[in-house]
């Protein structure tokens, strides 16, 4: 995120942060944003409930898991597969859930062509002209390695390192932009970097 010291003039709009956060609670939204630097320099959006600045959260949050102990760690570890044990023994039809999205795709065609065509926009929106004929060879390659080890058993995905459509970062359709990684590793990595 871009730092920006808070001038006198950014000071005075404190009443003015108070009245979006204001209008924003009374819309039931969980977030709002002002435009106006935190105390630490950060343009970014914040939570609604505290006010506080959403990369203030995300830093203190690291800041907190880097202090744990290897022990903590392995008694999260521990708890975390437990649960997820206790989830699956309590929801058996979880392994149905591929069977029921394939049949809502059926029943929902015209929104699962608009999910798809919103995707393949943002990868022509971000893929730049400059782009020369040795860049999409090395762009068809990466797509044609990674095809190649799916069709030995492999599942691995094309990821984009930078998401195309990141929350705050959107990255560009690029060769040096994309890896072959686990199909695993990218679902669970969503779009963030």
């Amino acid at each position: 995120m871009r730092k920006v010291p808070a001038t006198a003039f950014q000071k005075g709009q404190i009443a003015h942060n108070r009245g979006l956060r204001h209008e924003a609670k009374l819309r039931g939204d969980t977030h709002y944003f002002t435009g106006i630097p935190c105390k630490n320099g950060h343009i970014e959006k914040r939570l609604v409930s505290s006010g506080s600045c959403m990369e203030c959260i995300r830093l203190k949050a690291s800041q907190l898991r880097a202090k744990r102990s290897p022990e903590k760690l392995a008694k999260e570890r521990e708890y975390s597969r437990n649960n997820a044990a206790k989830w699956r023994k309590n929801n058996p039809d979880h392994e149905n859930t591929k069977i029921a999205k394939k049949q809502w795709k059926k029943a929902h065609p015209e929104q699962v062509y608009a999910a798809t065509a919103k995707r393949r926009a943002a990868k022509l929106q971000r893929t730049p002209s400059w782009l020369n004929a040795g860049h999409w060879l090395e762009i068809d390659s990466i797509y044609e390695l990674c095809n190649a080890w799916r069709s030995i058993g492999f599942d691995y995905h094309v990821d984009h390192i930078v998401p195309l459509q990141g929350n705050s970062v959107s990255g560009m359709h690029i060769p040096w932009n994309l890896q072959i990684i686990s199909a695993k590793e990218n679902l669970s990595k969503a779009n963030r970097v």
